[in-house]
């Protein structure tokens, strides 16, 4: 059997929210449960979200919750580099291997013509590239590269024909593949799509199963095209169903909802803070609600994840953070609310040991 290898791939573009960290912690316990390796991949090619910090801001997180990583841009590994924007002549070489293979093509539209064609396309549905540039000649194609005209390379999706895959939790998938569209794998700037670099470093770094969130689900078989024009081997998918802050509304740090640092810096326990993630759409057989995280690594089994979405319920993390802190020790119970009691200005002659024990006992 082949070793077990996951990856968790971050974009920097702020602090880890709850959902990217309960990601980070089901990749890690699936390669701990099976013995394999986790790896940390930074997933930087959408240079314009950039937030200048946040890669620093992931490795601290994730070493706050104990989640260690085996390979990754910090400590290296035998299959880096491990940061997106320091690959780009990898997928520049797989992407003219796709062309060659007849995946892929070069697309010479101009931005006044793709806009001409999404002003038409919102008089009457969603844009989707119309193939102008398909089936140029090869002759052409070389003239046009030989004249420096500008160009992205687009998938080749087939027209006809159904494509179909596999998930761990939603099943057997099949699409009409003229639903799908000839999206971008290589960007004008030379940096690859989402599309492109994930299925080639998926690959490359020997990643097995995939894992990530259920909005991937419907681009799914057009990963698996090009995992087929390769002629690869199709990994193990595991595709999660989100964290929602209320039925129909996803939990989003673009839409200011709490990181773990927020909750963190409130004085929640990072123990609690985990543990009530880890419990976001898994369910252990026993129904126990507390865990370590070593105790983690030995409960977790991919059997008892959820297809439906996870409700993030603030009075249940505040309940079990209480918890937490009943069972923490005095000392250090202590020692954790002394800045507490500095900064909400409390007179020097009070015993602020008799207050830690009040406050810990509630």
């Amino acid at each position: 059997m082949n070793e077990v290898r996951t990856r968790f791939a971050p974009s920097p573009t702020g602090y880890l929210h709850i959902g990217g960290l309960r990601t980070a912690l089901y990749t890690y316990l699936i390669a701990r449960k099976n013995h394999g390796k986790f790896i940390l991949r930074i997933e930087d090619t959408d240079q314009d979200r950039f937030v200048e910090g946040a890669v620093e801001l992931i490795y601290h997180t994730l070493k706050l919750v104990g989640i260690k990583h085996d390979e990754g841009p910090d400590i290296g590994g035998p299959y880096g580099p491990y940061v997106q924007s320091e690959r780009k002549p990898i997928y520049q070489k797989y992407a003219r291997q796709l062309v060659e293979l007849g995946g892929a093509y070069y697309c010479f539209c101009t931005e006044e013509r793709l806009n001409s064609l999404r002003e038409t396309a919102g008089h009457h549905g969603t844009f989707r590239y119309d193939g102008h540039c398909r089936n140029l000649s090869r002759e052409e194609v070389e003239r046009r590269l030989q004249a420096g005209e500008p160009y992205v390379i687009r998938q080749k999706v087939p027209k006809t024909g159904t494509t179909t895959f596999q998930d761990e939790l939603f099943g057997t998938i099949t699409v009409e593949n003229s639903t799908l569209d000839d999206g971008i794998l290589l960007k004008s700037n030379g940096m690859p799509t989402y599309n492109l670099a994930n299925v080639v470093d998926d690959h490359l770094m020997k990643i097995n199963p995939v894992v990530r969130g259920s909005e991937y689900l419907s681009s799914t078989p057009k990963y698996n095209l090009l995992y087929e024009t390769f002629g690869w081997e199709i990994p193990k998918y595991i595709h999660l169903s989100p964290v929602m802050r209320e039925p129909g509304k996803k939990l989003s740090k673009r839409d200011g909802d709490a990181s773990f640092e927020d909750f963190y810096k409130q004085g929640f326990l990072k123990e609690a803070i985990l543990n009530y993630v880890a419990l976001l759409g898994w369910s252990p057989d026993d129904n126990r609600e507390f865990f370590t995280l070593k105790e983690l690594e030995e409960a977790f089994d991919t059997g008892g994840l959820s297809k439906s979405p996870a409700i993030f319920d603030i009075n249940k993390l505040r309940w079990m953070n209480g918890e937490y802190v009943r069972k923490q020790d005095p000392e250090e119970f202590h020692a954790m609310a002394l800045p507490c009691y500095k900064k909400a200005g409390l007179p020097g002659n009070i015993d602020l040991r008799r207050v830690s024990s009040l406050v810990q006992s509630r």
